[in-house]
């Protein structure tokens, strides 16, 4: 476990966590499927389950962790990498917290945490996160984070019949400690 600030914690997602992140994925329903593509397709605990076994999966196989977010010891929300690309030394952040959470920095200071621990730790080169073009909280976090934009990935994302734009943003190692991250 890895302690952000006095209510936070990280904690790497296990399978048992499976009912807890189901009923915090049906609380937040409407709040995430605003933007996460993915929402309409966990429809019971068992999706929940299988997702959480994937990312098991990943992270034993070294391509990165995806931790459970912990406020007040609860789950409330989940910030990690999608398979990290080992060859070029590459990792994708992604993120959801629930929307009784947001608006207090929460999901910047575990970004923050995720992003050293990908340079220092998983030895990457590069970080990325991209959001939906029109996601202002989401783009929010590599922004406050010194992150460089890129530019646009044009039709990156299938939400629900509507191809969306995303801002693509990076850090490199070398930028870490100038840039915020």
């Amino acid at each position: 476990m890895f302690v952000i600030d006095p209510a936070t914690a990280l904690r790497v997602l296990r399978e048992d966590d499976a009912p807890e992140l189901f009923a915090l994925t049906t609380a937040n329903r409407t709040h995430l499927r605003r933007w996460l593509p993915w929402v309409d397709l966990v429809t019971s605990e068992e999706d929940s389950r299988s997702f959480l076994a994937t990312v098991d999966a990943q992270y034993e196989k070294g391509r990165g962790p995806t931790f459970g977010i912990l406020r007040h010891g609860a789950l409330a929300g989940t910030v990690g990498y999608l398979p990290i690309d080992r060859v070029n030394r590459v990792g994708e952040i992604g993120y959801w917290l629930a929307e009784r959470e947001q608006g207090r920095g929460v999901m910047t200071d575990c970004c923050r945490f995720v992003v050293r621990y990908g340079f220092l730790t998983l030895d990457l080169n590069r970080i990325q996160i991209a959001a939906g073009t029109d996601n202002r909280g989401s783009r929010a976090v590599p922004e406050r984070l010194g992150f460089k934009f890129e530019g646009i990935l044009r039709a990156r994302e299938n939400l629900y019949g509507t191809f969306i734009d995303h801002a693509m943003y990076s850090l490199l190692r070398a930028e870490l400690d100038v840039g915020g991250g």
